[in-house]
């Protein structure tokens, strides 16, 4: 942010004066809305980082590249629009993903490095990925390699089953929020609509509405019911791979609404409908992930990555 001055004195002014300290003139008061967000980042965190670019994005959070200078490396810094932060149940969202993830620490979650609150702001940060998004390789490349999708698929299976087993359901796996870094590994970010098992099992939400992308929502959740568990992400978990096998969504449909009905109503295609090479043990394990009936679909992440282990 530029120098304030005086404009009767032309002296310097402090960026909070009322009043010029040198010849008394009133001063209209300048905003920290007024200050590009990047600078604000860059006071909270101090001269041992310097901020970047921005990376990044949407109608909750702001993400920023930001070097490390002292260790001598990149991260993501993920900060709260500052619109929201004067809403109580914003903060506790934003709070509760960087509470949340910074529990875990397994290969396929993207963790979190430290986190903060200053000057109106708050902000975590996570190690930066060189790499790309699942939603992006698939818009760009259609489905993978079928070698490729099992392993991805695998992956976030294990990383689910970490997170499961601390008590932490994702409610937003999708292809947008996993990162596949440039060897191809797989992992799990954005946990801002989590939920912890062993807490209230409410939702943070700004009108009481249903939270997630409509196309990867159990029908449970596209419900909205107050009780899920983790066996929401398998289905979600179910979604993404079927996507990465065959390059569509088992479920179509002119609007959201009719999306979720469906899911209620009809059985998920068969992929191998789509592309016959697929094996018919993998076939199974996709189709058992989008069981409806929660009971009926595998009951552990980790059951996924065995029989996916196994079937190699």
């Amino acid at each position: 942010m530029e120098p304030r001055t005086c404009e009767k004195c032309d002296k310097a002014l402090p960026i909070d004066a009322r009043f010029c300290p040198h010849c008394g003139t009133p001063l209209a008061l300048v905003s920290e809305f007024d200050t590009p967000l990047a600078e604000r980042l860059a006071r909270a965190l101090g001269p041992d980082f310097t901020v970047l670019a921005e990376l990044g994005r949407g109608g909750f959070a702001v993400v920023f590249s930001v070097r490390d200078q002292r260790l001598e490396r990149y991260l993501a810094v993920k900060v709260m629009r500052p619109e929201l932060f004067a809403s109580s149940v914003a903060r506790e969202r934003f709070h509760r993903e960087a509470q949340f993830v910074a529990q875990l620490d397994h290969p396929h979650v993207l963790r979190v490095v430290f986190a903060g609150e200053q000057g109106g702001i708050s902000y975590f940060a996570m190690p930066r990925v060189k790499g790309e998004t699942l939603e992006r390789r698939l818009e760009r490349e259609g489905p993978m390699v079928l070698e490729d999708g099992i392993r991805v698929f695998r992956e976030l299976a294990m990383g689910l089953a970490y997170a499961h087993g601390k008590d932490v359901v994702h409610r937003d796996v999708k292809p947008a929020n996993v990162l596949l870094d440039t060897n191809g590994k797989a992992l799990l970010v954005d946990f801002g609509i989590a939920k912890g098992l062993s807490r209230d099992g409410g939702t943070l939400s700004f009108t009481g509405a249903v939270i997630g992308t409509p196309e990867y929502m159990s029908p449970e959740q596209a419900s909205g019911s107050r009780s899920l568990d983790h066996r929401s992400d398998i289905y979600s978990l179910g979604v993404v791979a079927f996507e990465m096998l065959t390059g569509a969504q088992p479920f179509t449909a002119a609007s959201p609404h009719e999306v979720a009905h469906r899911k209620t109503r009809a059985v998920a295609p068969n992929v191998r409908h789509f592309r016959s090479e697929i094996p018919a043990t993998l076939a199974a394990v996709v189709a058992r992930a989008l069981e409806c009936d929660p009971d009926r679909r595998w009951q552990t992440a980790g059951d996924i990555v065995d029989r996916l282990s196994s079937s190699a």
